[in-house]
């Protein structure tokens, strides 16, 4: 028996072919460094942008080089949407055996993210491995960056699952995950991607970096912006942590989302900043908390009841 959960789920397969939307006119057929997230003209343009992208989004990953990747963009005869080869690469994952659970999601070195977008916390995911029984001893979490250490004040988040699962061995990648079409998989730790503006595709079979899957509308926020499209503002939020590693920046789109009345852009927004705890940011989550609470919205509520009963307000 194969035990394994996908929360790459089919739903985001529809994404990617509604955003060609949001693709201005003048952008197809230019390239774009966006691990960092600048938008690049030339060679020049990209060896004087990397100190800013550095500053602006620092970090103390293990990040080195730059890699060249195919974008399959304008979508021709021979490509697919690069969600739905995701969607179907991780099925394809080796059998890891009934004590084994393998988990297939997006992630970053602070979050993992469901398929609707939202936040994922270490008590979510414990909760989704104890519901798989008592014969799990293991768990494997195909999210990039999974395995490392933001920073040298935080644990990895297989670190925090394995505690919050009492120890059990939990372990994931230390890097960009890539999928080949037989589910077999490896690991990049490249500081710069180099790709053609666009919605993420691959030539049938191609291999898939599945950072970018969910990175790539990071590229058309100012878009999304302009059109006060909420959920384009998650997305791209969404995109700014896991492809971009820039947590800064995808709270500036989750604030920018929940403004625009998105209840999973506010609960992202309230973690971030709670776990960021600068000078009014517990009050400033709180406030969002409470507005998607109203909205119906139950993590929020569950969050937010939570938080207030907290004495340093951490999720």
């Amino acid at each position: 028996m194969i035990r394994f959960l996908s929360l790459v789920d089919e739903s985001i397969v529809n994404k990617s072919a509604a955003c060609d939307d949001y693709l201005p006119g003048n952008q197809t057929g230019t390239h774009v460094t966006f691990n960092r997230g600048l938008s690049l003209l030339s060679l020049l343009s990209l060896l004087a942008a990397c100190a800013t992208a550095q500053a602006d989004c620092p970090t103390t990953l293990p990040l080195k080089g730059v890699i060249n990747l195919d974008n399959c963009y304008p979508i021709g005869a021979d490509c697919v949407p690069a969600a739905e080869a995701l969607y179907q690469y991780t099925l394809a994952s080796p059998d890891v055996g009934d004590e084994v659970l393998s988990i297939s999601l997006h992630g970053s070195p602070w979050h993992f993210y469901g398929p609707d977008s939202r936040i994922m916390t270490i008590e979510n995911m414990a909760g989704m491995v104890k519901q798989q029984g008592s014969k799990i001893h293991e768990v494997i979490l195909m999210a990039s960056w999974s395995g490392a250490s933001p920073d040298k004040h935080r644990r990895s988040l297989a670190q925090q699952l394995s505690s919050a699962l009492g120890d059990m061995k939990v372990s994931g990648p230390n890097g960009f995950l890539w999928y080949e079409k037989d589910g077999k998989t490896a690991v990049t730790q490249q500081a710069f991607t180099v790709f053609k503006t666009g919605p993420y595709a691959v030539k049938k079979g191609e291999k898939v970096m599945a950072s970018l899957v969910e990175g790539w509308p990071a590229q058309f926020e100012d878009t999304f912006a302009k059109q006060r499209d909420a959920q384009g503002l998650l997305r791209a939020g969404v995109g700014h942590e896991v492809f971009s590693l820039c947590p800064s920046r995808a709270l500036a789109a989750f604030d920018a989302s929940a403004a625009l009345g998105n209840p999973i852009a506010a609960y992202n927004a309230a973690i971030l900043r709670l776990e960021r705890g600068d000078s009014g940011d517990r009050e400033a989550a709180l406030a969002l908390l409470r507005k998607a609470a109203t909205a119906g919205d139950r993590p929020s509520a569950t969050l937010l009841e939570q938080t207030t009963l907290r004495s340093k307000g951490k999720p």
